[in-house]
């Protein structure tokens, strides 16, 4: 278990070195310093780097140095607080994620289906399939603090049947009302005392610690999802509640949201976890 911790540790400072090279690639010239971009090093570093940097520049709306810089930060939490807990919970964070995603993004398209919108079951996501919803970055946010983002579902709000408005908000509202779901029927189980612990493993987590994760990950995702930040779905429920011109002027606010999302979830990991341990100590 130590070694595996230990490889994992210096795969992700390897990883972070290349990055922090790349990062140098764009400054060093900057400061005066030649460096030939079509040199046989500084290619194979972009090589290496940029099936990294693609989801979070596809997600954050950021160039390639502000991905990358993002990236090493990531690698950083993951050290931080990954590699520093049992790996048995780690392990049940990502059994939870699985599922809570899933179901998360199935409800989307499920409800925008029912609203008369098939963009979502077109595009091969009314499923329960992971594959499908799974998103590289967000995955890799729930494994290091705890909480993330899947894959948007596809919608076209002029289909719904409520009109784009309120269409949106509706089918914007059916993922966190999922994961709420999900946290409520785990948490019953917990509590009615039939999830037993049976072994206790630094490696494989017990069936009580993967319950257990499951409730605080649903949880948590129904809070982080419900920020009023684009592109969560938080933001999407907002402005379909304000009237007009006021939700007008609030989706304006729409390409700042990455930015300040970001922002949020490495500097106020509070603003997560405080609610969040709120709420599963009122449902266990």
């Amino acid at each position: 278990m130590d070694l595996l911790r230990v490889v994992i540790g210096v795969l992700l400072g390897v990883v972070q070195l290349v990055l922090l090279a790349r990062v140098a690639t764009f400054f060093l010239p900057r400061l005066g310093v030649h460096i030939d971009p079509y040199h046989p090093i500084v290619r194979f570093i972009n090589q290496i780097t940029d099936p990294i940097l693609r989801p979070i520049q596809r997600y954050g709306r950021m160039g390639t140095i502000a991905s990358a810089i993002l990236a090493i930060l990531l690698i950083i939490l993951i050290q931080t607080f990954a590699l520093t807990r049992p790996f048995s919970q780690t392990v049940a964070f990502a059994i939870a994620l699985v599922i809570a995603f899933s179901v998360h993004e199935f409800a989307h398209a499920w409800t925008a289906l029912q609203l008369g919108d098939p963009t979502a079951k077109n595009a091969g996501r009314l499923t329960l399939d992971p594959r499908k919803h799974l998103d590289v970055l967000g995955s890799l946010m729930v494994l290091a603090v705890g909480f993330g983002w899947a894959k948007p579902v596809p919608v076209d709000p002029y289909n719904l049947r409520n009109g784009p408005k309120a269409g949106m908000a509706v089918v914007a509202a059916a993922g966190p009302l999922s994961n709420l779901v999900l946290a409520i029927i785990a948490a019953v189980f917990l509590n009615l005392g039939v999830i037993e612990t049976y072994y206790t493993s630094n490696i494989l987590p017990s069936p009580q610690l993967i319950v257990s994760t499951f409730v605080w990950l649903n949880v948590a995702l129904l809070v982080f999802n419900l920020l009023p930040i684009a592109p969560l779905d938080g933001f999407r429920v907002v402005a379909g509640l304000l009237p007009y011109p006021a939700s007008e002027a609030f989706r304006r606010l729409e390409p700042i949201g990455p930015v300040l999302l970001i922002f949020l979830v490495l500097w106020v990991p509070a603003l997560i976890r405080g609610p969040t341990n709120l709420v599963v100590g009122l449902l266990i």
